[in-house]
Order: structure tokens, then sequence, then C-alpha cells
């Protein structure tokens, strides 16, 4: 197994992202997955805590957007308090709507992170289009059918690629 797919982070969550080396290494702008990356599918509105995040992120100097593989109606719902460029229905990993949203920003792939849950949507689209890849740990346990098809092969994909340095 290569290491086409492994992403250049791997950490417990949006939190425990290394920002400020990011923003050191050349990072402009951060395209976030919504659904068991920022919130449960469950959530509509972001809790306080993401719409801080985003502020600070903001004031560090980082463009922020949304990409998510769910409709309109619910990035719209989820997006409406925050106001940021963002993109439904994206087909990750397939790049187009990535790139559309980088283009929107005025951002190249250089300058741009992904940050998702699932290795085989959100790491992978970030990797062909480029990016720098941040993979965080799926919020619920409690997943779309879809989702759940892909976390045995996604598990076994991480084993390898954490396991095989020891």
């Amino acid at each position: 197994m290569g290491t086409k797919l492994k992403p250049d982070f791997y950490l417990e969550s949006i939190f425990h992202v290394p920002y400020n080396q990011l923003y050191k290494e050349g990072i402009r702008s951060i395209i976030y997955d919504i659904d068991n990356t920022l919130v449960t599918h469950a959530d509509i509105t972001p809790p306080e805590k993401i719409t801080a995040l985003v502020k600070q992120l903001n004031a560090m100097g980082f463009k922020v957007a949304l990409l998510s593989n769910n409709n309109k109606k619910r990035l719209n719902a989820f997006n409406e308090p925050m106001n940021l460029p963002g993109a439904s229905m994206a087909l990750k990993p397939f790049t187009a709507s990535l790139k559309k949203l980088m283009r929107e920003m005025e951002t190249e792939p250089t300058e741009t992170a992904i940050i998702g849950d699932q290795l085989l949507a959100d790491i992978w689209c970030g990797k062909n289009a480029g990016l720098t890849t941040v993979l965080v740990k799926p919020i619920a346990k409690k997943e779309v059918f879809t989702a759940k098809l892909k976390r045995g092969l996604e598990r076994k994909m991480l084993r390898h690629y954490y396991e095989s340095k020891r």
C-alpha cells in the first residue's frame, strides 16, 4: 500500500491542528469539511466554539471556506451565521468543486489546507489537488451509510501508514 493517501497530519480534532505552524509554512486558506469534522450530522448550526475558531483564524490571516458532499440546504443552514465561501454536493474525492472554491478565494494549492474526517473523500481530494491535508478523527460514531462503508478500509490504511513506522 503506497502513501499517496497518507495525510500530512492525522490529529484528534480541528482543535489540535497546528494553525500557527501551517501559517509559518505558507498556508493562507483552510477548507473544512462539515459533517463529522466540524460538527455531527445532527448539528444544524455551528456551536460558538466553531464560530470563535473561524474568527480566530481570520484574525491570524487565514481565509476559511467549507466544502461538503452534503446538499446545499445543509451547507447554507450551517454556514448562515458565518457567511463563508462554500461548495455543496462537492463529490469529493473529485476536485472540481474544490478548485472552483479556491478560485473564488483567490488561493493556490500550495497555500491551502483541507481538513476533514474521511481519508477516501477529504484527504484524497486534497492530495489530488496538491493541498496540505489534515485528517481528524470523526466526531460521532453514528454515520451515514456511505461513510460507514469506507471506514473499514480507511482504518486498515491508517494502520498501515502509522504502524509500519514501528
